[in-house]
């Protein structure tokens, strides 16, 4: 197994690596409190071993923990999370490189993961980055006649880990770094030289590093692009070069075992783009001005980013002011009449269900419990949510003490489920004997 030289060992801040892995733990697809315990008391001990087995030569990465994460239409997707160690490695050796790979990257193209200059942050906040993804969207579709809107089929599972390599080498990267790295990718994938682990920051740089090439592409043929990760937009003069387009994507593509997504994948007028985009702006925009707290607005999000499970307690006996209770209005009416908006249905769960659960307000419960099973891929929010009122409403815990005796409740669901009961103040003895031939 390679090792690291003591001189790149020297340029790890371990510190800075643990508060990033304490970052992304809060959005993980898996919840593992016992490894956050890991980060928050044994970091330091975590890294003199690691230490100790990279200047030998003896470190030797596993397999990631991996679960079937819903997807709508009751497809899914592969989560995982990483052990420790592994965890800690990935992030310090992405941490490396993180300024090799932003030169690299043209950022008037790509708009996802933007580094950020806030100590204990990686990222920037989605939101920001969305808009000004957003922005560039509007500005290409004022420049076109017709949009390529394309998105890449089970990307993360088929980036081939050869070509990454070859990029970052490219870039500059410490070829220590760029071996370890391989070497870790071919051991989450059992050997397999195609995909990368999804759910991770690193990964999240990675796989929108890949695509570095994608941008130097359309800059060299002069064809307007933005992507978030592997969500692109072209802008074309006329349909059929827009059609040209397209298939030159495809057999780029192609050559990396990659392909486009067929169901997402589309050629569309840029007017209507502009009406599609932008619908979501529109029915938010009233809420969206009346949220001063960045924090508040950096948890509202309808665009599919992933739901912070652990929030900090809210305290019962702060009074709301006017502002507040204006504000939990206007969200409140929206979700009162969220029937009437049946295509933006989970985007408007997504932007109000974390402003309700921080305000305590119940009024998305019954909607939130009638929804549980039967959209699966709104697990995560639903139970950030509905775990909120679980010691104070008798009616939250008996509706998932039933859906703990459904036989077709997934894996993952199971797991919020029992995450959320953990919070009640009893349960009933069959719903104890059930969670635990589940954990048998």
């Amino acid at each position: 197994m390679p090792g690291l030289d003591k001189k790149i060992i020297a340029q790890i801040n371990h510190e800075s690596v643990i508060t990033h892995v304490k970052a992304d733990i809060r959005s993980d697809f898996i919840l593992a409190p016992h490894y956050m315990a890991i980060f928050n008391r044994a970091g330091d001990d975590l890294w003199d071993q690691l230490k100790q087995q990279l200047g030998a030569g003896t470190y030797q990465p596993e397999l990631p923990l991996t679960i079937s994460v819903p997807k709508e239409r009751f497809f899914t997707r592969p989560g995982s999370i990483l052990r420790p160690a592994d965890r800690f490695m990935y992030q310090a050796l992405v941490d490396n490189i993180t300024e090799k790979l932003e030169d690299g990257l043209d950022r008037t193209r790509s708009f996802s993961h933007v580094p950020s200059v806030e100590e204990g942050q990686m990222f920037q906040p989605n939101h920001e980055s969305w808009e000004n993804f957003q922005a560039s969207i509007a500005d290409i579709c004022d420049a076109s006649q017709f949009i390529l809107k394309a998105d890449i089929s089970n990307y993360f599972e088929r980036l081939p880990q050869h070509h990454l390599v070859n990029l970052m080498a490219a870039a500059g990267c410490a070829p220590e770094v760029v071996s370890l790295l391989e070497e870790m990718m071919l051991a989450f994938r059992e050997r397999n030289s195609f995909g990368i682990v999804q759910g991770v920051y690193p990964s999240d740089a990675l796989g929108n590093f890949f695509l570095s090439d994608f941008d130097a592409y359309c800059d060299l043929t002069d064809v307007l692009s933005a992507r978030y990760v592997d969500d692109i937009y072209m802008g074309f003069s006329s349909e059929a070069e827009a059609r040209k387009g397209l298939a030159s994507l495809i057999e780029t593509l192609r050559k990396d075992g990659l392909h486009l997504n067929e169901y997402k994948s589309k050629i569309i007028p840029a007017d209507e783009v502009i009406q599609e985009e932008t619908a979501i702006d529109r029915l938010f925009d009233e809420i969206r001005n009346e949220i001063e707290d960045d924090e508040a607005y950096a948890r509202v999000s309808p665009y599919g980013f992933e739901v912070e499970w652990e929030e900090e307690e809210i305290d019962d006996e702060d009074d709301e002011n006017g502002d507040e209770e204006l504000q939990n209005a206007a969200v409140e009416r929206l979700m009162d009449n969220i029937g009437d908006y049946p295509r933006q249905e989970d985007q408007i769960e997504k932007f109000c269900l974390p402003i309700l659960r921080s305000a305590q307000s119940d009024c998305a419960i019954e909607h939130v419990l009638e929804n549980l099973k039967n959209k699966p891929h709104q697990t995560r929010l639903y139970f950030s949510y509905v775990s909120a009122f679980v010691r104070t409403e008798q009616d939250v815990v008996d509706a998932l003490e039933e859906l703990i005796a459904d036989d077709t409740v997934s894996d993952y669901q199971r797991m919020f489920l029992l995450a959320a009961l953990l919070r009640a103040e009893t349960v009933k003895r069959a719903t104890v004997n059930t969670a635990l031939q589940w954990l048998q």
